[in-house]
């Protein structure tokens, strides 16, 4: 809140008290303030009486005023607070400025000038972030930024989105938001892809890579679920289909995976070994290439786009 130095805008003539010099009223009307010995009364009467002040208060006129708050009565009796544009308030007996009206603002922090700034700000309303966030509306910086408001970006949260603008999707503390799904390998089961770490190093499971990449859990807007399914011969394969190609219903949900590259996702390769009917995926594309030309593998399909970091 700044402080007004010097008057800003008062009422009356000059702002302070009548001070008596007139003298007092008497019965006679003489100046000299004795009374006279008519009968006409005197000019107080019950009417008149002040009004009952408490110790902090003065009186003024017919009112009580606390002189170092009262911006109607600041300082001294009859000095209104009048600024531009603005809310007035009396801080210890001098004019102040308690805020702006809707649509200006104060830059230059002159009380004598008021809210001297016109600007189309509404304080706290929605408004588009540089990376297609919704944000709130912040009308602080006004003045720095050419009478433009700024555009306040959200915190981050679960939703494939970069909602701050840091560059970084999802990061940080974001509990139940990615899941790690586990890579392992058997000589019975092939390939292997599992959430539970302890089922990743099960049986003759060996475990090749924890969180080998990860998936989002349930519940946001734009992905689709990612199955696991079984095979004839016990060994799994991993598919968005609903009903695993034609061939049965699936196991499991893994997870949910992203049809393009949002928020920094990798592309999953899918891979064919059609001599022992074994499904192998990975992130990367070197080891889809020497799996192809050294391994026996066919690659079939990119499943969809996966991240590798929680």
């Amino acid at each position: 809140m700044s402080l007004a130095a010097g008057p800003l805008a008062c009422g009356g003539d000059d702002g302070a008290a009548g001070d008596g010099t007139g003298g007092t009223l008497s019965s006679t009307g003489s100046e000299d303030g004795t009374a006279g010995s008519g009968d006409a009364g005197t000019a107080d009467t019950a009417d008149d009486a002040p009004p009952e002040c408490t110790p902090s208060e003065v009186v003024c006129g017919s009112v009580c005023a606390d002189l170092d708050v009262d911006p109607s009565n600041c300082g001294q009796c009859g000095r209104s607070c009048v600024i531009p544009h603005a809310v007035a308030a009396c801080m210890a007996g001098e004019c102040a400025l308690d805020g702006c009206e809707p649509g200006y603002t104060d830059c230059d922090g002159d009380p004598l000038t008021g809210c001297e700034i016109a600007v189309d700000c509404q304080e706290g309303s929605t408004c588009a972030t540089a990376c297609g966030s919704e944000g709130t509306v912040d009308c602080t910086n006004v003045c720095t930024g050419g009478g433009m408001p700024a555009c306040l970006a959200p915190v981050e949260t679960c939703n494939v989105i970069d909602d701050d603008c840091d560059g970084a999707c999802d990061q940080g503390p974001l509990p139940g938001c990615r899941v790690g799904v586990h890579r392992s390998n058997s000589p019975t089961l092939g390939h292997f892809y599992t959430t539970d770490l302890a089922e990743a190093q099960s049986g003759d499971l060996n475990l090749e890579a924890e969180n080998y990449f990860f998936l989002y859990a349930p519940g946001v807007e734009g992905l689709q679920p990612l199955f696991r399914c079984i095979k004839p011969n016990g060994k799994r394969w991993l598919t968005t289909s609903t009903d695993c190609e034609g061939t049965a219903a699936p196991e499991l949900t893994v997870g949910f995976i992203s049809m393009d590259d949002r928020c920094g996702a990798t592309p999953l390769y899918r891979l064919l070994n059609a001599g022992p009917d074994a499904h192998f995926y990975t992130t990367s594309a070197a080891e889809r290439d020497n799996a192809v030309n050294n391994l026996g593998y066919l690659f079939e399909a990119t499943v969809g786009h996966v991240w590798t970091g929680g």
